[in-house]
């Protein structure tokens, strides 16, 4: 028979579509996430009974639920920010899918934590150790996992365990962290006139040798273990009639064994200062660096959450290798994963949507989870 808890979860669902839509319509870009922010705090003020409830400096949201002595304690994360600059983000809805800028990653997250933290204070749920409720800015490009580092440095001694939440994540579960390195990179020259000035050197020219100059360097997509590299931004230049002083790219290298991800990048700054010669000086800045890590599936956290899935009725889920919140905790040695709430795609894209179905299963599934991971004694959680 369901307990209150389940069954409070269950009638959850229809409030967590709802609140997607919301939350998916206030806009919350990168370093501007306070608006949501606000509005994520105004509803866990309503929800009630926490012991402490606060919007940080950086604007994460943080709730704290008293438990009991023993039980696990766990910190859970969902991001509020999106990749999207865009000043409103509206939803368009379909029979079963929901599309919007975000709507997923991670509107859903959010909204799904929502109802959790919902459930769990309207049905008195016991037995369970203390739980945080964050929703967290910067987890998305260069916000570099900011909230989630911030989140993971204050309440280091308050914790076991952290649990992600990924709107799209419902069939994949990460038991590793993809460590990676994000640079700026950019080349200036004096510039000119293009028909006074001609024969300087062009700093967009020069950038775009240092740029074809990766070619070889690409890691192979089959090789194992998984290292990438990409050229993401460019920026430079003043006008068509004037040869360009300043130009810039962004580099992204990613793998999941941190060893590849340095020595791609000593191979890239040799390759690009060589091409370029002493024609310019390449600069590196450094915009991003995201720690790698990894959790054993046999670990309690883990066998929690495929307990749950199993008791559901939910398929194998795929173990992936991700760059979610989660990077925050396993670099710094805590027990984590990242799980989510539906299925969808064409994530980062304004044709980003969701499946409304799935989130009858996934609301009880995040909220089981949660539960089950906070009821394991605290002598099971290792670091």
């Amino acid at each position: 028979m369901p307990t209150a808890y389940e069954r409070a979860l269950d009638r959850a669902v229809p409030g967590v579509i709802a609140e997607t839509i919301q939350i998916t319509e206030i806009p919350a870009p990168t370093f501007r996430e306070r608006t949501r922010a606000r509005h994520v705090y105004d509803r866990l003020e309503a929800i009630g009974g926490w012991s402490h409830l606060e919007i940080d400096g950086l604007a994460n949201v943080v709730a704290v639920r008293k438990g009991q002595a023993g039980r696990a304690r766990l910190l859970l994360c969902a991001h509020l920010d999106t990749v999207f600059p865009d000043a409103a983000t509206p939803v368009v809805r379909s029979r079963g899918v929901l599309t919007g800028r975000g709507v997923g990653d991670n509107s859903l997250g959010v909204a799904a934590m929502l109802g959790v933290a919902q459930a769990m204070q309207a049905s008195n749920v016991t037995g369970v150790g203390d739980i945080i409720f964050a929703a967290n800015v910067g987890e998305e490009g260069r916000g570099d996992l900011r909230g989630a580092r911030r989140l993971v440095k204050d309440y280091a001694r308050d914790f076991d365990a952290m649990i992600a939440i990924e709107g799209h994540a419902l069939n994949r579960v990460q038991i590793q962290a993809v460590a990676s390195l994000r640079y700026e990179v950019s080349i200036e020259t004096d510039g000119g006139h293009s028909w006074s000035a001609y024969g300087r050197k062009n700093a967009i020219a020069l950038l775009a040798r240092a740029i074809v100059a990766l070619e070889p360097l690409m890691p192979d997509p089959a090789a194992t273990p998984k290292t990438t590299m990409n050229v993401g931004v460019i920026r430079g230049g003043r006008s068509v009639n004037t040869i360009a002083p300043d130009a810039v790219f962004e580099l992204d290298i990613r793998s999941v064994e941190p060893a590849n991800v340095d020595a791609l990048l000593r191979d890239a700054r040799r390759a690009m200062r060589a091409v370029v010669g002493d024609e310019a000086e390449v600069k590196f800045k450094r915009i991003g660096a995201r720690p790698g890590g990894s959790i054993p599936m046999e670990s309690a956290l883990v066998q929690a959450v495929l307990g749950v899935r199993k008791a559901l009725g939910l398929p194998e889920p795929e173990f992936y290798a991700g760059s979610t919140d989660a990077n925050a905790a396993l670099g710094a040695g805590f027990a984590t994963t990242c799980i989510g709430v539906t299925t969808g795609g064409e994530a980062h894209t304004p044709r980003e949507w969701i499946s409304t179905a799935p989130i009858k299963q996934g609301v009880p599934y995040l909220g089981r989870s949660i539960v089950a991971a906070a009821r394991l004694p605290r002598t099971t959680i290792r670091r």
